[in-house]
């Protein structure tokens, strides 16, 4: 039996704790039932393997789900499973690979719509074949005969369990399936409710979300272990642009500016659409000197990438303004400071970086 390849144990559950879990229920102690297991083939099962066999295959024969075996299995293909199980009746069946065998089987009924009774039938009339024989032993004792019995019923019964329990993986495969396609579902729902429509970035509410995420994080961290910057950026002459190129231009301008946003920041940046043409980036673990240095990052790339749509080649730019959190701090402030930069930027000629740090040399 292959102990290694146990993919339907896996989806089931059945590890060594919960084997040990089912044999305890149905009574079978594998130390004590093994070695009247292994009398059992040798004393009663392997010579006569093709006589039970055909004993049970003249009963099933005349079954309602003969025709579908036939059909979706095949009689001489069922017939040798019935053999080759026979053979290892209760060898090994404390062990993952015995569980794998029968839970396999049963599966292969499910996914072929063959009712589970085809598949139980069989255990049934195997049972009272091997029970009839044990009345015509007058060769073994009282005691042995009933421990071979004891042991023929504990046997059946567990096949009958994983027969019902591999029977019914494919229904788990296909509310897996089905619970894949919620969960993908619930993810983009969800990410709709997150994103700004138009730019594709994180819009106002799921920002603000964040933000408070990240104060927490760095007050719990620490500031000096874990330091937060704000980025405010607002896109210079929009409405310059408007005007002259339309409304539509100008929120493909939004998006292109997005974009550019998004390339010139690190993969765990989060960027989101604060309103208008005015776009936040929250930059965890960042001091204010690698912000600044990112934030100027974004500046020349939007200055350098102009904007490209039919015979327009429209330049554009933009003002940021960059605070760090201060101990204490509340996210409006933090907001507030870091808008306050930006409008700096804006008076001092537009298209530059100001941070806090550079507002308070000023002054």
């Amino acid at each position: 039996m292959n102990t290694e390849a146990t993919p339907h144990c896996a989806t089931l559950g059945f590890d060594k704790n919960r084997i040990q879990q089912a044999l305890s229920l149905l009574g079978l102690d594998a130390d004590h039932e093994k070695a009247a297991a292994s009398s059992l083939l040798t004393e009663v099962i392997s010579e006569r393997v093709d006589d039970v066999i055909n004993s049970c295959f003249a009963v099933i024969a005349g079954s309602d789900s003969f025709e579908l075996i036939e059909r979706d299995i095949g009689i001489e293909a069922f017939r040798q499973e019935w053999k080759y199980r026979l053979r290892s009746f209760g060898k090994d069946f404390a062990t993952l690979g015995y569980f794998e065998e029968r839970l396999a089987l049963a599966t292969a009924f499910a996914r072929a719509n063959i009712p589970l009774g085809a598949l139980q039938l069989p255990s049934f009339l195997i049972q009272q074949a091997l029970i009839d024989n044990l009345s015509d032993r007058s060769d073994l004792k009282a005691d042995e005969i009933r421990a071979l019995l004891d042991v023929i019923l504990k046997l059946t019964a567990l096949d009958l369990y994983l027969a019902a329990e591999g029977y019914h993986l494919p229904e788990l495969d296909k509310l897996e399936e089905k619970l894949d396609k919620l969960r993908i579902e619930a993810s983009r729902l969800q990410q709709r409710t997150w994103t700004d429509e138009l730019t594709g970035v994180m819009n106002y509410r799921r920002l603000m979300e964040s933000l408070e995420h990240h104060i927490k994080r760095a007050v719990h961290r620490g500031h000096e272990r874990s330091p937060l910057c704000l980025i405010m950026s607002d896109l210079d002459f929009f409405k310059k642009i408007n005007d002259t190129y339309g409304h539509m231009v100008g929120d493909l301008v939004l998006q292109h500016l997005a974009k550019r946003i998004k390339s010139a920041t690190r993969d765990f940046d989060l960027i989101g659409r604060f309103g208008g043409e005015e776009f936040v980036v929250i930059m965890a673990d960042t001091d204010l000197e690698l912000a600044k240095v990112i934030a100027e990052r974004i500046r020349l790339g939007v200055m350098r990438t102009p904007f490209h749509i039919k015979k327009f080649n429209i330049h554009i730019t933009i003002s940021l303004g960059v605070a760090m959190l201060k101990p204490g701090e509340s996210r409006e402030s933090l907001l507030e400071r870091a808008d306050g930069a930006m409008y700096e930027a804006k008076k001092r000629g537009r298209n530059r970086v100001v941070t806090t740090d550079d507002m308070a040399e000023r002054q």
